[in-house]
C-alpha cells in the first residue's frame, strides 16, 4: 500500500542518493519506520494507509506509541 501511494505520488520516501530508489518504510522485528515529507497531505496519506491496513489485517495500530 505504501509503494502504491508512492507510485500515485501521494507519498514520498527518502533517497540516499539522487539516482537511488526511494525508501518509504523499513521493517525490523516488530517495529516499522515510515518516511515521508513533513506535510499535512503526506501525513494524512500515511494515516489513510494505516487505517486501510487495520481494516484489512485486523491488527490495531497503537497511535500512542507513534
Amino acid at each position: 500500500m505504501l509503494r502504491e501511494a508512492e507510485e500515485r505520488k501521494t507519498l514520498s520516501g527518502i533517497k540516499i542518493a539522487r539516482e537511488s530508489p526511494s525508501v518509504s518504510h523499513i521493517l525490523f522485528a516488530d517495529d516499522t519506520l515510515l518516511f515521508c515529507k513533513a506535510s499535512v497531505a503526506e501525513g494524512l496519506e500515511v494515516m489513510r494507509v494505516l487505517q486501510e491496513y487495520e481494516e484489512a489485517s485486523g491488527q490495531k495500530i497503537n497511535l500512542a506509541k507513534c
